[in-house]
Parts: C-alpha cells; sequence; structure tokens
C-alpha cells in the first residue's frame, strides 16, 4: 500500500494502514489408532528471508521522479503515439514529451547535490504495470484521439505523482522545486483537457446527454491523487473500450 497522508493542503488523500489479525480456532481430530504410523515430514521448510529495510528519502523520492519524467518521455514520443496523431495535437505532444526530458537535468542537479546517483532509466514497474499496455491499446485501436487521451493521463499522472512526493518529502527547499515541476505537468494536462473538450463550457466537470463524464479543464479544486484511468483501444464485442489504471509510485516502484 502506499502511504499518503500530508498535513499539506496540497495533498487530500489519507493514509491508509490496514492490518488484519487471523483468529485461530481448535480442531478436534478424530481419534486415530494407535498402530497406524505418524506422517513423517520429508525435507526442511524453507527459512524465510527478511525482507530489507529500505528508507523513502528526499534523493529516493527524486530518483523515482527521474524514473517519471522518463517514462512520460518514452511514453509520448512512442511510434504508436507519434504515428497516429493529428497533425494539430502532434507538436504539442512532442514538445510535452521534450518537457519531460528538459525536467531530467533539474532532477539530476537535486540529486547530485544531495550526493546522491542520478536515474536514468524509465520506471520498469510501471511501465510493466500500466505503460505498455497504454501503448499496445493505442497501437491496436488505430485511434487518433487516443493520444491525446494518454497525454492528458500522462500529464495528470505526474502532477499527482509530484503532489504526492510533497508531502512525503523532509527538506523544504525540495517540496517547492517538486510543486513548481509539478506545477508544469499540470498546466499541460490542462492544455490537454482543452483540445479534447475545448471552450469555457470545458473549464468544469460536466456530464454528456448520457450521464458520462465529459473531460474538464480544471475537474477539482485540488489536484487529484486517485488513480487515473482512462480508456483506449479498440472496441470489444459488447461496445466496450479498455481501461488502463494509471497510479503513482508504491514502496515496490520507488527506485532506492
Amino acid at each position: 500500500m502506499k502511504n499518503t497522508s500530508t498535513s499539506s493542503p496540497i495533498s487530500r488523500r489519507t493514509m491508509l494502514r490496514s492490518s488484519g489479525a487471523l483468529a485461530a480456532t481448535s480442531v478436534v481430530l478424530a481419534a486415530c489408532s494407535s498402530s497406524k504410523p505418524s506422517i513423517a515430514r520429508i525435507g526442511e521448510s524453507p527459512t524465510t528471508v527478511k525482507l530489507e529495510d529500505l528508507a523513502v528519502t528526499d534523493v529516493v523520492l527524486l530518483r523515482t521522479a527521474m524514473s517519471m519524467e522518463t517514462m512520460a518521455a518514452a511514453m509520448l514520443s512512442d511510434s504508436a503515439v507519434t504515428s497516429l496523431a493529428s497533425k494539430e495535437s502532434a507538436p504539442i505532444i512532442a514538445a510535452f514529451a521534450a518537457g519531460h526530458t528538459s525536467h531530467l537535468e533539474d532532477l539530476r542537479v537535486l540529486i547530485t547535490a544531495r550526493n546522491g546517483e542520478p536515474y536514468s532509466e524509465t520506471n520498469a514497474k510501471l511501465m510493466q504495470a500500466y505503460g505498455q499496455t497504454a501503448l499496445d491499446l493505442i497501437a491496436s485501436g488505430k485511434l487518433p484521439e487516443d493520444t491525446l487521451a494518454l497525454t492528458l493521463a500522462v500529464e495528470t499522472l505526474i502532477a499527482s505523482t509530484y503532489q504526492y512526493f510533497v508531502s512525503l518529502t523532509a527538506e523544504p527547499a525540495l517540496r517547492a522545486g517538486m510543486v513548481q515541476l509539478g506545477g508544469r505537468s499540470s498546466r499541460r494536462a490542462a492544455v490537454a483537457a482543452q483540445l479534447i473538450n475545448g471552450g469555457t463550457v470545458g473549464f468544469a466537470p460536466a456530464n454528456d446527454q448520457d450521464g458520462v463524464a465529459l473531460v474538464a479543464t480544471l475537474p477539482s479544486a485540488f489536484g487529484s491523487l486517485s488513480t487515473v484511468q482512462v480508456k483506449l483501444g479498440p472496441e470489444n464485442e459488447t461496445g466496450s473500450r479498455a481501461t488502463v489504471l494509471m497510479d503513482t509510485p508504491s514502496l515496490n516502484s520507488l527506485i532506492y
């Protein structure tokens, strides 16, 4: 699970810590004849390996942010996106991808200043969890509108990641830097939303005539930390499309 609580107004997700207890019950076994041999155990039970305790430091958060920015740039510049984007949206999506690449240098400076090692790869676990799935769906669906839907989802995801990381960052000055980086993705998300549902009518949340929520430039007063959902790919036999769930990094996808 992911720790998401914060006293800062920038985040509204509460920390979820759940614990469970298994109740032990007594089982009465039927009496067996003393002449029957007992069942012997073959071999030794495996030794339990204790998981390593890894601290979520500011450098870990910065390295993870680099992996997310690299993943965003890779997804938005993937051939599945560039080959389908319209002539109007293609240069905008390309500029967004370049923006994520430029963030890498900002993060590299912050990491080296804190004696950390910059991270130049994508977030492999999240790319496997939903990144590649999203690209495969776009490639199979061949719908130009999917490129903008993915762009909005990616920019919202990166903005949410920084918002979440602010609540975990120990150094006050570093929080300000993360807010700035997240703010850029938040503005890009607003641009992508306008390209999908433009004009003043697209500013606030609204539903279409069938009650389906429309894309909004300003979906809420504060940035959301909930899972980013995006429908991509071809319709199936029931007329539905696949929904890709994109979540911010958790303990098992941080770059330690």
